[in-house]
């Protein structure tokens, strides 16, 4: 009987998550600063908490972390939005020279190469492209690219709500955060209300302990990247290492990725120098070892139980599902999907094996 009860409870609750997740999905296209309110506001509950048990009222206390959190975010903004946008800027209108560098001088020595292994691809790059299958699909490619982007009003609609309406929605989320908390809580089942509160405490845990910590890694790996290659010459350094730093949630592809797009401008503008390339190897290998030796031991540690292997299956899946903002929020939502898992197995082992 307490095992048909136990499975029954599964069943429940596997129902119930299913049907939350179909719902989000038919919903997707206006969730976005929804899904961003509630995180922000889920980090910047603890500090109004805080004042509030100082004696400050909700409100005031709401008002005053809030206002303090937009003007960190305004003037990060101002100060690395201008230079991002204008190396973004530069690197587009370097690519026609780029092309003609590949052509004229990389893609020979590349053929040539390719001919001692007996492999014969062609002594022009130009030819290649000129062949009029690969023109038409490449033509069509981008077309739909660009195409559904700029007939997407939704994309439009999104930004903006993500600027005017966010900020509201946080507002009201904190000011409201514990009154939520106690309705959700009224509502469920009391014989639900102890695992419920177990389930909510690990995933609190998880979230604070990655989340947090992960943004961190990656602000100081931003800033360590940047610098560094910024301080080789190397052109749009500060673009790469930027983005290098902030894609490093994603393990291991982050790192690659800004690896090989560093070595390859650097080849563009050097030439095949092994000095410059073995330096910005070596930033990248530096990096490596301060996130895996320090950072992360420090700021994330190793209890919090997330493989990389899940967080890469997360972003897929939530990328898949909910497009580029599935992606932004991947991570919480992967932290938050394997601590209900890891609970259920748990529960099921105890139980059954």
């Amino acid at each position: 009987m307490q095992q048909l009860k136990f499975k029954y409870k599964i069943l429940i609750a596997t129902t119930i998550i299913a049907v939350i997740f179909f719902l989000i999905y038919l919903i997707k296209s206006i969730l976005t600063p929804f899904i961003f309110s509630l995180i922000i506001a889920y980090f910047l509950n603890p500090l109004v908490d805080y004042l509030h048990r100082k004696k400050l009222s909700r409100l005031k206390a709401t008002a005053l972390i809030l206002g303090l959190f937009l003007t960190i975010i305004t003037t990060i903004c101002l100060i690395f939005l201008p230079i991002i946008f204008g190396q973004l800027a530069d690197l587009i209108s370097a690519l026609p020279e780029y092309f003609i560098t590949f052509t004229t001088e990389f893609y020979p020595k590349i053929a040539s190469e390719f001919k001692h292994f007996g492999f014969n691809i062609g002594d022009d790059f130009t030819n290649i492209i000129q062949d009029q299958k690969i023109t038409d699909q490449v033509v069509d490619l981008s077309q739909n690219i660009f195409g559904n982007a700029l007939d997407s009003s939704l994309t439009i609609i999104n930004i903006l709500s993500l600027i005017f309406i966010t900020p509201i929605l946080v507002f009201y989320l904190l000011k409201d955060w514990d009154l939520l908390i106690k309705t959700i809580s009224d509502y469920l089942p009391r014989n639900l209300v102890s695992s419920t509160k177990k389930i909510a405490g690990e995933i609190d845990k998880t979230l604070s302990g990655y989340v947090r910590g992960q943004f961190n890694v990656c602000l100081t790996l931003a800033l360590f990247y940047s610098c560094a290659l910024s301080l080789t010459g190397l052109n749009f350094g500060f673009l790469i290492g930027f983005l290098t730093g902030i894609f490093a949630f994603i393990p291991y592809v982050g790192m690659l990725c800004g690896t090989t797009i560093a070595i390859v401008i650097a080849l563009f503008q050097w030439g095949f120098d092994g000095t410059y390339v073995t330096l910005i190897t070596l930033i990248f290998v530096a990096g490596n070892i301060l996130e895996s030796n320090f950072l992360t031991p420090k700021l994330i540690g190793k209890k919090i139980g997330l493989h990389p292997v899940w967080i890469i299956f997360g972003l897929f899946a939530f990328g898949a599902l909910f497009g580029f903002t599935g992606i932004l929020v991947a991570v919480p939502l992967t932290a938050i999907c394997g601590t209900i898992i890891r609970h259920f197995a748990l529960e099921y082992k105890k139980r059954f094996t």
